[in-house]
């Protein structure tokens, strides 16, 4: 009786354990939701005297591309037991992601712009790099191809970079970024939503 009512207590004091870890390691669908929209209502709509400054920059939607076996998985349950997450895509959400927090790491940013909800979407944008770095670390037989996803990204941020120096970080160039990394964040909920964390902020 006494080692029916230890094994019980283990296992209640184990699974409690296991239940009260958070998941690391994977980006949370909530967070790039909340950072989308602080996005928008940081500045609100795009402004009129900006229209000509309209970015015409190809969003790199290639880099975003999940595999079959990801596609399979998430509609028959049977293969759930196969890679359920492409590597090479959660690799290339962090990538965006960092490359974002990175882009608004700078002193000249629109003082038009709601000061709050700037702060809000930076701690979150700079919160979810630094608490997944270890994403960068993971691996995905038979290869991980994120390096031929970064080759499309890091030419991307590139050219949004240069648009703010060319334009000397004016106000309209931050506005043509903004929207632009709206877009950005709009496609990878829409398209891999299933690599990222479902929870509450």
């Amino acid at each position: 009786m006494i080692l029916q009512i230890f094994v019980w207590l283990s296992s209640i004091l184990c699974s409690a354990q296991v239940f009260s870890r958070p998941v690391t390691c994977q980006l949370q669908r909530s967070r790039v939701e909340k950072s989308r929209g602080l996005l928008h209502t940081i500045g609100g709509h795009f402004p009129a005297e900006c229209v000509e400054q309209n970015l015409q920059i190809p969003f790199p939607t290639s880099a975003f591309q999940t595999d079959m076996k990801t596609q399979v998985s998430r509609f028959i349950p049977l293969f759930a037991n196969f890679e359920l997450q492409n590597v090479g895509v959660e690799k290339a959400i962090y990538e965006t992601l960092k490359s974002i927090d990175s882009l608004f790491d700078n002193e000249s940013l629109p003082k038009r712009w709601s000061q709050k909800e700037l702060e809000e979407f930076q701690d979150i944008v700079y919160l979810q790099v630094e608490e997944n770095q270890c994403i960068m670390s993971k691996t995905q037989s038979p290869e991980d191809d994120f390096s031929s996803r970064e080759a499309i990204l890091k030419p991307y941020f590139q050219k949004l970079r240069a648009v703010l120096e060319e334009k000397e970080f004016s106000s309209c160039a931050w506005e043509a970024v903004r929207r632009e990394l709206q877009s950005t964040l709009h496609f990878i909920l829409q398209n891999n939503s299933q690599l990222l964390w479902s929870s509450s902020l």
